[in-house]
């Protein structure tokens, strides 16, 4: 038979089980600071652990100090304590926090180090202390910063392997639970100063807003959830449109509604810087601007060595430094049909004549020159085969590394390209050549 559990930790299974955060049998490391919203975390857990409404869950506790302060050997001693009062095993790491933007950056180092405890003790959940209140702070921090869906979906739930059971319960209510237990927990004395635009909000404009609206952290919590879930619809769509690859065609985004438009910038900025931050709304929408070209190429400049690029009807992001330009090779002597290793490519080209004796030979493997012909097989007339590569929409970074098999000027086919020309009279109709891989 079950034992009987407080309300909190009641209501802290009850959004366990209704967001989906862990399953039975998981082991759960608990990011704990040692301030209230960790702790509460902390000892509802084990509550619920202990109660067997988690079947076979283990739990175990990570503490880490930013080196920030001081105090912070104190804030581990107490969270050791109180792991050793609760059962749980306990361990505190100390980690460098890089120069920067300083919560950001000690964001960064502390789930570093949670991702490498919980490879550690086999944990396939990291719980952090995160609240309803948190959550509401969060989504009026960043309706201040104007943010768009995303941002205003506030604190995920569930991202991967982070949960944060405690997203539907406010701060007050575990400093009850805390007290009705005898549970001891440390204050951040960095949670009173002035200096962050969380601390002012909580302590100069939250109480003047609940006042006003006494249930406006539980509105502003249901908004967020609200918000999320339509999110996640056009996040969906933009997703289908966005496809595999580092751009979109341009029809596909112009018949896009603007917000699933915005979504798929995002989305080609991600596979391409390897990141989801960095870019911010000015620069998705002078991207969009590109749209409003008419298929003329255009691009834009983006953060950290990235480019928008608009041609050929699509849009596509990628990195701005240049090209590295093709190991050039001298003219190889064809003196008729067979393989012709080109070393400085790492390739070779297979030639082949259906007619051999109308072919021209000796023929040449070179790359494109200024001036070359090219007259497509079954076509009318020649012209330049830059022309023709520009129509065929070959990229210009490409069309200097092709190899081409050529008469003087005159180009009889392109292997990486798969393409023949009628050339000089019979002979491209009788020719074939194609790229193979080195031996």
């Amino acid at each position: 038979m079950r034992k009987k559990v407080h309300p909190y930790p009641a209501a802290v299974l009850a959004t366990i089980r209704r967001r989906r955060l862990v399953s039975p049998g998981e082991r759960v490391l608990v990011a704990l600071s040692g301030g209230p919203d960790s702790t509460a975390l902390l000892a509802a857990l084990t509550e619920l652990r202990d109660a067997g409404c988690l079947p076979s869950m283990a739990i175990a506790a990570l503490n880490v100090d930013h080196g920030l302060r001081p105090g912070g050997a104190d804030d581990a001693a107490s969270a050791a304590a109180v792991c050793e009062r609760l059962g749980v095993p306990f361990e505190s790491v100390r980690v460098s926090v890089a120069p920067g933007n300083v919560q950001a950056e000690a964001r960064r180092a502390r789930y570093g180090a949670l991702r490498a405890a919980a490879a550690r003790v086999g944990a396939s959940r990291i719980a952090t202390g995160h609240t309803r209140t948190d959550q509401a702070e969060t989504v009026l921090l960043r309706i201040l910063r104007g943010a768009g869906g995303r941002g205003l979906s506030g604190i995920p739930p569930r991202r991967g392997a982070i949960v944060r059971p405690l997203i539907d319960r406010s701060r007050e209510e575990g400093l009850a639970y805390l007290a009705s237990r005898g549970i001891p927990w440390r204050t951040d004395p960095t949670n009173a100063t002035p200096r962050f635009a969380r601390n002012r909000l909580r302590l100069e404009v939250w109480p003047a807003l609940t006042a006003l609206a006494p249930a406006a952290e539980r509105a502003i919590a249901r908004a967020a959830d609200l918000t999320r879930e339509d999110d996640r619809a056009l996040s969906r769509l933009a997703r289908e449109l966005s496809g595999d690859g580092p751009g979109v065609a341009l029809d596909t985004l112009r018949a896009a509604p603007p917000a699933v438009r915005r979504r798929v910038v995002r989305r080609l900025w991600a596979r391409a810087a390897g990141r989801r931050d960095g870019l911010e709304l000015k620069h998705v929408e002078a991207i969009l601007s590109l749209l409003r070209r008419d298929d003329r190429p255009g691009s834009v400049t983006l953060p950290g060595g990235f480019l928008a690029r608009c041609r050929y009807g699509r849009l596509e992001l990628l990195s701005s430094a240049p090209v590295p330009v093709a190991v050039g090779f001298a003219p190889v002597e064809v003196k008729g049909p067979g393989r012709y290793e080109l070393p400085e490519r790492g390739c070779a080209v297979q030639i082949s004549a259906i007619r051999e004796g109308d072919v021209p030979w000796p023929l040449a493997l070179r790359t494109r020159r200024p001036g070359d012909r090219w007259r497509p097989d079954g076509g009318r007339g020649s012209k330049t085969l830059k022309r023709w590569l520009i129509d065929r929409k070959v990229p210009r970074e490409r069309r200097d590394a092709l190899v081409v098999l050529a008469r003087g000027a005159q180009v009889l086919a392109i292997p990486e390209l798969a393409a023949v020309g009628s050339g000089l009279g019979p002979a491209g109709a009788g020719l074939a050549a194609h790229l193979v891989d080195a031996p």
